[in-house]
């Protein structure tokens, strides 16, 4: 089954980066058609006779019903396409935002998934890894606790059943435990 997003916008910099890009298509726009009417109009001004005129009026007139059409469509366009093309960035920055917060909350066990053709392929991996490592540590640390937890109460439970008449088998048990911890890393 392919893995698909279900939102076409992920994030408000889509429609910020399609507005942007259309504002700037309508403003290029704009003087591409200061660059090709004010000729026209100059030409139309210096025009002596009237069939002049009215040949460069109709030019000046089907450029004006073809031009700012299309320039409006392609700003359009362009902006539709900013969005899905942004989504291959977006939608992985999205997915990687969710799974660090979840590593901030303690939710090592969470997982991503970046879609085939989605850029950041390889960090996807490394913050999978990432995940794996806490996880693993946080187990790590708990079996610890529980280790040293089950021990420590068996110490106190020879100190309780035995009035602490064999010192050195608690000295040699508070010991172990030292070392235990020096050797899992539990060192100030």
């Amino acid at each position: 089954m392919a893995f698909t997003r279900r939102k076409i916008i992920v994030n408000q910099y889509q429609i910020r980066l399609a507005m942007s890009l259309f504002i700037y298509i309508i403003t290029y726009s704009v003087i591409l058609g200061f660059i090709i009417f004010y000729p026209l109009y100059q030409d139309l001004n210096y025009a002596t006779d009237l069939e002049e005129q009215t040949r460069i009026s109709a030019i000046v007139l089907y450029l004006h019903k073809r031009v700012w059409i299309g320039l409006f469509v392609a700003a359009m366009l362009a902006g539709i396409h900013a969005i899905f093309s942004s989504h291959k960035v977006v939608g992985p920055m999205y997915r990687f935002e969710v799974l660090v917060k979840g590593l901030i909350r303690g939710d090592y066990g969470s997982r991503i998934r970046i879609r085939k053709g989605d850029e950041f392929k390889e960090m996807e991996g490394l913050l999978n890894e990432l995940s794996a490592s806490l996880e693993l540590d946080r187990n790590r640390a708990a079996q610890s606790f529980e280790d040293i937890k089950n021990r420590l109460e068996t110490v106190q439970a020879m100190l309780d059943a035995e009035g602490a008449k064999y010192p050195e088998d608690v000295k040699l048990h508070i010991r172990s435990i030292i070392t235990e911890l020096n050797s899992r890393g539990f060192r100030k």
